[in-house]
């Protein structure tokens, strides 16, 4: 009991001490696919949405890995759109199709993909949540280099135009993370390869399941703490 008193004094002090500081305006949340396979951690991703919106965060993709194999992934990836889609998360999801990446929308289909935080919270404070579903890096990359090219043997661009301007406008996720929290993992997957290579990396010491307020708020002082040198 006095353990959990002073814990709740303790993460009340540090959220008046990190909210006063420089948020990151974009992250970027890694998992896999057990993180989300129960009840529990469906609850805990919309407490990390809500943890985001607390502090302000404005931007919010969440990367789901699922396994390779394609039967196996194509089952895991419906489980998890359904899961997802009983929740009162609204989020732009992406899976994997035969043509590239499908979107489509979890509670309100209506554009923005927005969460409203209305339980104790400013009716104003929303997080733009995208969540991918095993669609990583690499698949967005491949796809991105086959939309130029189809552009450029139809004559809608030339060879000589491609460059890197191109390609990050043919990406999907078209925002650079200030910070990748890679939960539960030792090594990061191949998600927003071209768009993190700036970015900052946590590695939770905790699966998902298990992170609390008080760890989150750890994450964001971290950042804080941090001289962000851009490659220099």
């Amino acid at each position: 009991m006095l353990q959990r008193i002073y814990e709740r004094i303790y993460e009340y002090r540090l959220y008046s001490r990190v909210v006063r500081r420089n948020m990151p305006a974009g992250l970027t949340l890694v998992m896999t696919e057990s993180d989300v396979s129960t009840p529990v951690g469906i609850e805990k991703l919309r407490s990390f949405v809500l943890w985001c919106a607390d502090l302000g965060i404005k931007s919010l993709i969440v990367y789901i890995a699922v396994i390779v194999d394609a039967g196996l992934k194509q089952d895991a990836t419906s489980q998890i759109v359904d899961r997802l889609d009983i929740t009162d998360l609204i989020a732009r999801m992406y899976v994997r199709d035969d043509s590239g990446a499908r979107m489509i929308y979890t509670t309100d289909r209506s554009e923005g993909g927005a969460v409203d935080v209305d339980r104790g919270m400013d009716l104003d404070c929303r997080v733009k949540l995208d969540i991918s579903i095993g669609y990583g890096g690499k698949l967005e990359l491949t796809d991105a280099i086959k939309d130029i090219l189809k552009k450029v043997e139809s004559g809608e661009t030339d060879s000589d135009d491609i460059n890197t301007d191109m390609i990050e406008s043919h990406l999907i996720f078209k925002y650079k993370p200030d910070l990748v929290i890679r939960a539960g993992g030792k090594s990061l997957t191949d998600f927003l390869i071209w768009q993190t290579i700036y970015s900052e990396l946590y590695f939770t010491d905790v699966n998902f399941a298990e992170i609390r307020r008080l760890d989150f708020l750890r994450i964001i002082r971290d950042y804080q703490k941090r001289q962000r040198r851009y490659g220099r």
